[in-house]
């Protein structure tokens, strides 16, 4: 019986491990960088569990299981929403009239005259 125990205790520390480190490899993408950072966490408390199946802890174990239970819910409620920052902006307050690329001070001159005889005509 002591073998099995610690065998599963072994298996289920191998596992969270894993777990925690595709989580941190996600993360180190900037695309699943927010699912990548939950999912790494959502392992750890299976990390704590497996350590109460090894030291023979019950307590350990169930509060270990119970808390990788409610983050995996968190996991799967959160995986819905989009974290994706926004590339573009287009209310760029450091950026000239109607979104330009350049600032007026970036521009060349013949550019400056063009736009301001454009303002003249309006």
């Amino acid at each position: 019986m002591s073998f099995l125990l610690t065998a599963t205790g072994l298996l289920l520390c191998v596992i969270s491990l894993a777990g925690v480190a595709l989580g941190l490899y996600m993360a180190a993408d900037r695309r699943t960088r927010a699912r990548g950072r939950l999912f790494a966490v959502w392992w750890v408390p299976a990390l704590a569990a497996s350590s109460g199946a090894l030291m023979r802890d019950v307590v350990t174990f169930a509060v270990g299981l119970l808390c990788f239970l409610i983050a995996g819910a968190v996991f799967l409620i959160e995986g819905d929403r989009h974290h994706e920052p926004s590339t573009g902006r287009k209310d760029d307050l450091a950026r000239g009239q109607a979104g330009d690329r350049l600032l007026d001070s970036e521009k060349t001159t013949k550019e400056n005259k063009a736009q301001g005889s454009e303002k003249a005509a309006s």
